[in-house]
């Protein structure tokens, strides 16, 4: 089942709805063992302090939209440089030149 995949389940914990959510504040924390390239070892500490902050900033606008937009919002603040690059990582697929060969 899709659902029980920890990868999938990293993933969600990004949806801006699931912010407040302690157990995701881990998955969150896990997300650079799945995509190794985008935070450095160096940055592991400061992206795991971005977090924290992330989880208890006060958003005074908060409404409900699209994940994209939501990160594009976050990004914006520039109070979450790894964070912003770590979401738009997982929200753009690279699907290479043959997808539209195939249709």
């Amino acid at each position: 089942m899709p659902f029980a995949n920890p990868f999938l389940k990293a993933v969600s914990s990004l949806d801006p709805c699931n912010r407040k959510i302690s157990l995701l504040l881990e998955s969150m924390k896990e997300l650079p063992l799945y995509i190794s390239n985008v935070v450095q070892d160096s940055e592991k500490e400061a992206y795991d302090l971005e977090i924290h902050n992330f989880q208890n900033y006060h958003f005074s606008d908060i409404v409900e939209e699209s994940v994209d937009l939501w990160r594009r919002y976050v990004e914006n603040t520039s109070k979450y440089p790894l964070l912003s690059r770590m979401a738009f990582a997982l929200l753009t697929c690279f699907y290479g030149p043959k997808v539209g060969k195939q249709l």
